[in-house]
């Protein structure tokens, strides 16, 4: 072998191991020189192929064709490679939730494999198991919330979406599935109302009164409603409880056989005129005989009397005046503006129109009054104790013009 043919033959060595192709030809074409050649040749081509073959698999493309099967360099390549693939299906195995797989040929990471394994599959029946926990906790809560007479309804608050509502909603307020309010109104204040509500820190609680008298005590709360941020709404009508409490509210402050007001009324009205500074005449009135009617004629008979001095003491009353029945057989009218003559003279007139109806017993009434000018600071039993005292007096001077009745009568 000539100088020149080893030079040639050490820098295709020298190609071969930088992975470089083979080039130049050697002088000498002896058989020997002809066989090396052709070796180096095919060394060249398949430390290549093999090479190239490396890259991808360290790169993780596996969808490559394997090297030529004459290739006497690639065979653990192609080993690695199938390993590599049959790893790649058992893992898309264990993505599907086939957690039967296991690797038991690539040492130290076969065993962190199968232990990754071995904690998805744990990890999955976890979540299944409190998956269905959280299932039957909310069909419970479903039902229960089904059971209730309050109304639930729940929005989502990114685009006011009906999410639930429970069957009592459904059937007296608004159904999701066909749209309709159980009202039959097509646009609905108290909807409108709920779904204004987002981001709410805490609780809400409020009473809406619709168009329709009806009024509803609302409760709000901001939840997560099957992953989706959401405002539940516990609805109540309480209209009628409302209407009840106002009935009775009212008569706190009636009297039931009258209709007109009661004491606690009296006195609070009286209170309210002199703090307002309100001048007015207010006159006590005593029912004259109401005892010995109800002795003689019975207790009915006394109502109907009670019922035609209230008449009689409404009619003489002007709107701003305030008419009560202070007690038993006592009545009170507050004259509003107006001088302690004049409501005397009201007064006379009141008592002159019972005694002129034909009853089987007689009719009238003895009165007091006492005017309260503006800023008098009098205290309401004050007040009411000079016009009891007055009536009284009054009540003693027609006993004397009766010449001597026992008293009994009056």
């Amino acid at each position: 072998m000539t100088e020149k043919d080893a030079s040639v033959l050490l820098e295709q060595i020298r190609n071969i191991i930088l992975n470089k192709p083979v080039s130049g030809e050697m002088e000498e074409k002896t058989q020997v020189s002809s066989d090396l050649e052709q070796a180096v040749s095919y060394l060249s081509y398949c430390l290549m192929e093999s090479n190239e073959f490396l890259k991808n698999l360290s790169e993780g493309n596996l969808d490559i064709p394997l090297p030529d099967r004459h290739n006497f360099q690639a065979g653990d390549l192609k080993q690695l490679y199938a390993a590599l693939k049959h790893l790649t299906w058992q893992t898309g195995q264990v993505i599907k939730g086939d957690y039967k797989q296991r690797v038991n040929f690539m040492g130290d990471f076969s065993q962190a494999f199968n232990e990754m394994v071995v904690q998805l599959e744990k990890r999955e029946n976890e979540l299944k198991e409190q998956a269905e926990k959280i299932k039957r906790f909310n069909r419970l809560l479903i039902s229960i919330m089904d059971s209730l007479k309050e109304w639930v309804v729940v929005i989502e608050e990114e685009n006011g979406t009906i999410l639930y509502t429970n069957e009592s909603a459904r059937r007296r307020f608004y159904d999701p599935g066909t749209g309709q309010f159980a009202c039959g109104g097509g646009d609905c204040l108290l909807m409108a109302r709920l779904k204004s509500y987002t981001d709410l820190e805490q609780e809400l609680r409020y009473e809406f009164k619709c168009s329709r008298n009806k009024t509803f005590q609302v409760k709000s709360y901001s939840l997560l409603w099957e992953e989706k941020k959401a405002v539940v709404h516990l609805v109540t009508d309480v209209t009628y409880q409302r209407e009840n409490e106002a009935f009775l509210e009212v008569m706190a402050y009636k009297d039931e056989l009258t209709g007109l007001d009661n004491r606690r009324s009296g006195l609070r009205t009286i209170d309210s005129y002199i703090q307002k500074g309100i001048p007015f005449s207010l006159c006590m009135i005593d029912m004259d005989g109401l005892k010995n009617i109800n002795d003689q004629f019975g207790h009915l008979q006394g109502d109907e009397y009670i019922k035609y001095v209230s008449e009689a003491l409404k009619e003489f009353a002007r709107d701003i005046d305030f008419t009560c029945r202070f007690g038993g057989d006592e009545f009170i009218v507050l004259f509003h503006d107006c001088e302690e003559q004049l409501a005397e003279e009201k007064m006379d007139l009141i008592d002159k129109k019972l005694s002129d109806v034909e009853m089987a017993y007689p009719m009238s009434i003895s009165y007091g009054v006492i005017y309260i000018a503006k800023g008098t600071d009098m205290s309401p039993e004050a007040v009411l104790n000079m016009a009891d005292e007055r009536m009284y007096r009054f009540k003693r001077q027609r006993k004397q013009i009766n010449n001597g009745s026992d008293g009994e009568g009056i």
